[in-house]
């Protein structure tokens, strides 16, 4: 794929995300944010945020909100997942933490 190809749709995700889901988030104190493009996959990436991030619901919102407005509007992209932002260090502190804890 290009990159004036890539740029496209790009924007035509971003457009999507803003004018057709954010607005429904946003009632809810959350939104989305495009991560990652994966042309050749047919593949977004996204990142909720706001009151979105860490909601015991956002499988529920990708599932019944997120992919089907992306689907809809971006025929290109099939799959939608989540990018939980979270680098490698963040998840192994976290593990020692849970670890040192319970061995009190």
């Amino acid at each position: 794929m290009k990159d004036t190809d890539l740029e496209v749709l790009t924007e035509k995700i971003e457009k999507c995300i803003d004018e057709e889901i954010n607005p429904i988030l946003e009632e809810h104190g959350g939104w989305i944010e495009l991560a990652d493009v994966f042309p050749e996959e047919r593949a977004i990436t996204v990142r909720f945020r706001g009151q979105c991030a860490g909601c015991h619901a956002v499988d529920g919102t990708l599932e019944e909100t997120v992919i089907p407005k992306i689907r809809h509007s971006v025929r290109e992209i099939r799959n939608v997942e989540i990018d939980d932002d979270l680098d490698d260090s963040v998840w192994e502190m976290a593990k020692s933490l849970f670890t040192n804890r319970n061995d009190n």
